[in-house]
């Protein structure tokens, strides 16, 4: 197939637009962490193959550059349980049906178990989460916390 410069526009545009850009992808660790919890309830350092980065909030290793921020209203659940552990316990489903997990720090796990049903909006980093049991796990590394009324 020949590409004409009509064809080769439409790369470029479709290969870097942010809003079509996909979120990172969250990989289990493989190495070595340190001993101890931070905010997030994860080590604070382990190790992930070259070229991929441990990232703390979630404690995966994430892969890819594009960062993409997402800001979501629906409803809360909390106390959610999965066969493997293949969930972070809390998820919010939008009016839409769309349903995110949430990946919270310690302090906002216990909060929102208390506020389970309610309408929230979240802020934060979208990743998609790579699993066994669950394909495509779409959660949010949770930045901002607001009830809605």
């Amino acid at each position: 197939m020949k590409i004409t410069p009509t064809m080769a526009i439409c790369v470029v545009l479709f290969t870097f637009s942010p809003a079509m850009a996909s979120p990172r992808v969250g990989q289990r660790v493989v190495g070595i962490c340190t001993n101890d919890l931070n905010l997030w309830g994860h080590a604070s350092q382990c190790s992930c193959d070259s070229g991929i980065i441990y990232d703390e909030r979630s404690g995966l290793c994430l892969q890819g550059d594009d960062i993409q921020q997402v800001t979501v209203q629906g409803a809360i659940t909390a106390g959610i349980v999965a066969i493997g552990g293949e969930t972070t316990g809390f998820s919010i489903k939008t009016s839409e049906g769309d349903s995110y997990e949430l990946i919270l720090q310690s302090a906002d796990q216990d909060k929102l178990t208390k506020l389970n049903g309610m309408w929230l909006e979240i802020e934060g980093e979208l990743i998609n989460i790579e699993a066994i049991e669950i394909k495509g796990r779409r959660a949010i590394i949770t930045e901002r916390i607001a009830v809605l009324e």
